[in-house]
């Protein structure tokens, strides 16, 4: 008779066997013992959790002699037939062999058909994502309303790529990554059947490696039966997975906790030398920096499986690395294992990796210089900034706009009306214009305030771009900073840095204030004063009337305006 694996042979053929699911099995129980069967299905979950094994147990549990029943009896003939895979009431169906319409309108054709032996025809589709859009479109109908006798059940690794209108014709049951120690148990119980000899460590080893997939453990176990009839220890299965083994994960961390490129480097190329995989080494340097930040973190945890759960160990590195140091080693050893996956050369992506830990002395990272500069800006009093801010940029004092006084003009009788509405019209438009004269020291003090305040609240690029210049006035209306450099005056004048510092300004002052920047080095020249308004004459032949007499008697007895006949 010829081999059948240990997966198959173990395969689990009712709901108390199955492994890691109680949630599933306890639930497809209930719903069989109450008679709340549904007509379709969905599994989904990782590989090797039991998607294909619960869909069989379910079949036998609906067409079992003395069913429908939770616990099948695995002894009637239709138990044997479907165990056997020669029911002709189940159909176990590859969706990435047959994923087109043509496949679906023959299943479409079968369902109508009543059962042979047991109550139900029972369609397992594994790895229904697969199918075509064409095809699911085609399920949809028959899916939604299949016949009284038949029962799909839909099993897949990627739920995501299942249309959103074949999740809502099924129940979805989501199968769970296996336990480490569920896993060894089940290997225990193996090992026992089977009468193999295998050590603790070596079952723990194949439990961890599965990654939550029973059937990936009994694959390796099975593969280690066969490499030697003797004891199955750790190293055989270190050996056998290609795995590194603790001693040298051991001996590549000390040289990168005492910074030692020269033994790193050796270590490197003594596992190349022995055939190890230079992915399978940086993966294994990450996972043991994980225990050693995790044992950092909380030293008394215990549901945690480690790389390493030997206590001197794991206190011995954990104290020669910070946190920071561990987490930028664990994200170096993930980045470094990506890019020897598809690097033409990854000995050297390992190597640049590991010199890059050695030397994380040399490489300050930004948050450690953050850290720093915020250190030092707790150390700098408030004052000493000021002083060095004044000395840096001294602003110039404040001069008083100067109105110039109008010299007295005797006007003639004929215009003086006209000449002192020019002069109010003048006096009006100067006090309009006029800025509200706001002492030196009082601008010194907003300037230092709102500089102080930018710092407060974390605005260092706006202080850095601000200080460059100086406040040289400001009214209940306006601010005006001067800049003796182009760059920082266009970058305060931004939307972004204008509405930072009027709502400063606003909180200083106490009310709305609009900032306005300009360049040059003096102060801005004072309003330019109205220009002097000449009188004009009455009338352009005025001149005309003063040189004839007569003339000027007779405008002064009729009225009237002169005109001159050329």
């Amino acid at each position: 008779m010829a081999y059948v694996a240990l997966y198959r042979q173990w395969r689990p053929q009712d709901f108390e066997n199955l492994v890691g699911q109680e949630h599933i099995s306890r639930t497809l129980k209930n719903a069989i013992t109450v008679g709340k069967i549904a007509h379709a299905y969905l599994f989904s979950g990782p590989r090797g959790t039991g998607k294909t094994s619960t869909a069989k147990i379910l079949a036998k549990a609906l067409n079992c002699v003395q069913g429908p029943t939770p616990t099948p009896c695995n002894q009637c003939p239709n138990c044997e037939k479907i165990t056997t895979g020669t029911s002709m009431d189940v159909f176990e169906i590859d969706a990435a062999s047959n994923r087109g319409i043509d496949e679906i309108r023959d299943l479409r054709e079968t369902v109508k058909f009543s059962p042979v032996d047991g109550r139900y025809k029972v369609y397992i589709i594994d790895e229904v994502h697969m199918l075509t859009t064409e095809a699911f479109n085609a399920l949809l109908k028959t899916l939604e309303e299949p016949p009284g006798h038949v029962v799909f059940i839909l099993a897949t690794t990627e739920s995501h790529k299942i249309p959103a209108t074949i999740h809502s014709r099924c129940q979805r049951y989501d199968f769970r990554r296996i336990g480490i120690k569920d896993i060894q148990e089940r290997l225990q119980d193996v090992v026992k059947g089977a009468g193999l000899d295998v050590a603790d460590d070596a079952l723990k080893l194949i439990a961890t490696h599965a990654e939550g997939g029973l059937r990936d453990a009994l694959s390796v176990l099975d593969q280690c039966a066969a490499l030697d009839s003797g004891t199955i220890t750790a190293v055989k299965v270190r050996q056998l997975l290609g795995l590194i083994g603790h001693e040298w994960v051991w001996k590549m961390t000390d040289a990168l906790a005492d910074r030692d490129a020269s033994a790193a480097m050796l270590t490197l190329d003594e596992l190349i030398v022995m055939g190890k995989e230079v992915r399978q080494i940086l993966l294994e340097l990450a996972l043991h920096a994980r225990s050693l930040m995790l044992y950092k973190a909380a030293p008394n945890i215990e549901s945690v499986e480690l790389y390493s759960d030997e206590l001197p160990i794991l206190e011995k590195h954990s104290a020669k690395f910070t946190h920071n140091e561990l987490v930028n080693m664990i994200q170096t050893m993930h980045e470094a294992a990506n890019e020897a996956k598809w690097s033409p050369e990854p000995r050297i992506t390992a190597e640049v990796a590991l010199l890059s830990v050695c030397r994380r002395a040399d490489n300050a990272s930004l948050e450690s210089l953050v850290e720093r500069i915020e250190l030092l800006e707790r150390r700098l009093s408030g004052s000493a900034a000021a002083t060095i801010s004044e000395r840096a940029f001294q602003p110039q004092p404040d001069r008083a706009v100067q109105v110039p006084v109008k010299p007295k003009i005797q006007e003639k009788p004929a215009i003086a009306a006209t000449v002192a509405d020019s002069q109010m019209t003048v006096s009006h438009n100067e006090q309009k214009h006029e800025a509200v004269p706001i002492g030196t020291s009082n601008i010194k003090d907003v300037w230092d305030n709102m500089l102080k305040e930018l710092l407060s609240t974390g605005k260092r690029s706006v202080h850095a771009c601000v200080s460059q210049g100086h406040l040289i006035s400001l009214d209940d209306k306006q601010a005006t900073i001067q800049f003796t450099a182009n760059f920082p005056k266009e970058r305060t004048e931004k939307d972004d840095y204008r509405a930072i510092l009027e709502t400063v300004l606003a909180g200083i002052c106490g009310h709305q204030v609009q900032v306005r920047c300009m360049l040059g080095a003096a102060s801005p020249p004072p309003p330019k004063a109205a220009a002097e308004v000449k009188p004009k004459p009455a009338n352009p032949n005025q001149d005309a009337v003063t040189d004839h007499p007569v003339l000027r008697e007779a405008v002064k007895m009729f009225g009237g305006n002169i005109v001159k006949q050329e």
